[in-house]
């Protein structure tokens, strides 16, 4: 009789571990590894991975599946790169606790902080749940691709328990945050990971409001972390006003707050560690307070991306005329009608020399003066570390038109569907120095995919993939910037895994969950984003396809072979703790 359910033979394992690759097969038996070697046995199925990569399934640490995940048990563009564990609840927003008055609020507050379409999540969402744990529970009633883990969202919350004084920002009595602190442990013994909460004046709801917890005071954020650190797992995550440079000075002051809230409540704090396009050195003062606060034993932990953060322009999606008067009688318009508009000399003429009449949101980030400065045509696939020269600034000087000019018509090319990047972050100097360094920093966490969210203008979710073709494959060897194969698989997988106490997965070692993916890396490719329309009540969404997952298995079971959902549903809520 066969001995094991599965062996996987002849791969490359990179075992998430730190430790060399080395050839070996991996025999699962009851959804774990059962044994990894040679000559184990006989199986029911026999996989040649003989040049391949075996490597963990990756834990992606920040997305917004939050009301997705209630529809729809696949989430493909993760699954697609190969991720098997995902959290959610990021950025103070989030469904739960959700009084039924508060629901169509909650939709416009993530609507408007993480862009997902609210006609979407009206359509898609069940709302059969009122508390976190419910809402943990009734998302646990579908069986799944993968596995979510979720985050207790400040935002909800604060106005659960505070109504509209909580949505309106107003400070929090002492028994607004006795209340809140009692939720949150009933939240994280029912299994939350942690709480988020978001201080940033980009992250505002639909009705130009910022998120609930934004201006929370530190006794607030202080017993919150408390209240986590008493169950006994998870941490606190924080974003940061400043995070796009809106106030430089302040965000040197949130790390003084961030440090206090560690040193009074005795639990971890993440924070999203960015470089800024007007202060470029601003995230090694950030990391020495990280440090500082380490040899303190406090913990400070830097969230930071495997790549510069691009804010993906298009006359599809998102793009620097979207807010001026003169775009809104088009933006409703079908798309080929939108297009035959924006094509119109005239109205071309009308839109350059109109003006943004807002003050907050993206258009802080439109209106920046150096915004063209950071913004390049694309290409197909998209060059996350393009020459300086190839800017749309560069590109005006060379031409002597204005950056709009260039960037307007650079959109018009392919019928309109032509795609800029703007770095918003991490690419300041035109090179990938600062992010090598924040992703080489022993202090560091690899995350900010943002999969699930920003749905018309980011396509992150294979920051996977990119980490082991940026800077693994093509990188090479000897230059400064490469990044050892077992050291990007660590970051991606057993890292993250024990950062939220997850100690059944993350590593390929024999008794720990049989969480992996066959990955050729000679074929591992993104192509460049498209725009679909599957979301609920037809809404639109980039999509990128991968190549090169031969296959991703959660639990024992494999859940795409080449690419395409095989159906297996072995995932589930994951839970923190003793939950």
């Amino acid at each position: 009789m066969a001995e094991f359910d599965t062996l996987i033979r002849g791969g490359t394992v990179v075992d998430g571990t730190g430790a060399a690759p080395r050839t070996a097969d991996v025999a699962i038996r009851d959804g774990k590894i059962a044994a990894i070697g040679t000559h184990l046995g006989r199986a029911k199925e026999q996989v040649d991975a003989d040049g391949l990569l075996v490597t963990p399934g990756w834990v992606d640490i920040h997305t917004h599946y939050d009301g997705q995940a209630s529809w729809d048990p696949v989430l493909m563009p993760s699954l697609r790169h190969g991720v098997t564990t995902a959290i959610m609840g990021n950025c103070g927003v989030g469904f739960a606790p959700a009084r039924p008055s508060q629901q169509q609020w909650l939709i416009g507050l993530m609507e408007g902080v993480e862009d997902i379409p609210g006609a979407s999540l009206e359509a898609g969402m069940q709302w059969n749940w009122e508390s976190f744990p419910q809402y943990l529970d009734a998302l646990d009633a579908t069986p799944r691709a993968f596995d979510l883990a979720a985050m207790l969202a400040h935002g909800a919350l604060r106005a659960y328990v505070m109504g509209e004084r909580g949505a309106a920002n107003e400070n929090a009595t002492g028994e607004d945050i006795a209340a809140m602190a009692r939720l949150t442990r009933d939240a994280m013994a029912a299994g939350a990971v942690g709480l988020s909460s978001s201080r940033t004046a980009i992250h505002i709801a639909v009705d130009g409001r910022p998120v609930p917890g934004t201006f929370a005071a530190e006794d607030e954020l202080a017993a919150l972390a408390g209240a986590v650190k008493a169950s006994g797992h998870g941490l606190l995550e924080m974003v940061n006003a400043g995070i796009v440079g809106e106030d430089l000075e302040g965000l040197d002051r949130e790390m003084q707050l961030m440090r206090n809230v560690a040193a009074r409540s005795g639990s971890a704090v993440m924070f999203l560690l960015l470089q800024h396009n007007l202060d470029p050195a601003q995230w090694q003062r950030q990391l020495a307070v990280c440090e500082a606060a380490a040899r303190d034993g406090h913990r400070l932990i830097p969230q930071v991306s495997g790549r510069p953060i691009s804010i993906l322009f298009s006359f599809e999606g998102e793009h620097p005329w979207r807010f001026m008067p003169s775009y809104q009688p088009l933006r409703d318009l079908p798309f080929a009608a939108r297009y035959a508009a924006l094509a119109n000399p005239e109205v071309r003429a009308r839109l350059l020399a109109d003006v943004d009449p807002n003050d907050t949101g993206f258009s802080l980030m439109y209106k920046n003066p150096v915004l063209w400065e950071h913004t390049y045509a694309a290409g197909s696939p998209i060059d996350y570390t393009p020459p300086r020269e190839n800017s749309v600034a560069e590109i005006a000087r060379r031409t002597g038109r204005t950056p709009q000019a260039v960037a307007y018509d650079l959109l018009l090319q392919n019928n309109g569907r032509a795609i800029l990047t703007h770095f918003g972050v991490n690419y300041a100097e035109g090179n990938a120095n600062a992010l090598h360094a924040m992703l080489r920093h022993p202090l560091s966490a690899l995350g900010l995919s943002d999969a699930g969210a920003h749905v018309r203008f980011i396509a992150d979710a294979g920051m996977h993939s990119y980490m082991l073709t940026r800077w693994v494959r093509d990188t090479d060897p000897q230059s400064a910037h490469h990044l050892p194969l077992e050291y990007v698989v660590h970051k991606l997988s057993g890292a993250n895994a024990d950062l939220f106490g997850f100690r059944d997965r993350g590593r390929l070692l024999p008794g720990l969950r049989a969480d992996l993916n066959l990955i050729d890396l000679s074929r591992l490719a993104t192509a460049a984003p498209a725009m679909v329309y599957d979301l609920p009540a037809g809404m639109p969404r980039l999509t990128e396809q991968v190549s090169g997952y031969v296959g991703t298995c959660v639990r024992g079971q494999f859940v795409t072979r080449a690419g395409q959902d095989t159906g297996a549903r072995p995932g589930r809520i994951l839970r923190g703790g003793t939950a």
